[in-house]
């Protein structure tokens, strides 16, 4: 009896692990890597956009903009100059998170632009 009951504790417990895991959603191209994730348990989204192209000049005039997702619409600009640019941000989720499998990140620098599909790890 004794080990029925720890044993369910135990599976308890991994359960309640695995609905806290975030959400991870990932994409590359040629120049760009992207990594969005969500903690559904702490009701909190984020994006991490990092320039890994081989160009020795800086990345400036950067521009981005997330398409076709219900859970992240966020769109922005960066000032920065940098042969290393990375992008994050942080914020509180407005809605419940809507489950989805893909959406896209469009963005601009240095007179180029790309589109970079996500999908869900």
């Amino acid at each position: 009896m004794r080990t029925f009951i720890v044993g369910m504790i135990i599976v308890m417990v991994l359960g309640l692990t695995g609905c806290s895991s975030p959400i991870e959603f990932n994409g590359k191209s040629e120049n760009w890597s992207v990594t969005c994730s969500v903690d559904q348990s702490a009701n909190v989204k984020s994006f991490l956009i990092r320039y890994t192209g081989k160009e020795n000049q800086p990345v400036k005039d950067t521009s981005y903009s997330f398409v076709d997702s219900k859970n992240f619409n966020n769109s922005g600009k960066s000032e920065a100059s940098s042969a290393t640019l990375k992008i994050s941000g942080k914020s509180t989720m407005d809605t419940p998170y809507v489950d989805e499998a893909a959406f896209k990140l469009h963005i601009k620098w240095n007179g180029k632009e790309e589109t970079i599909d996500l999908a869900r790890d």
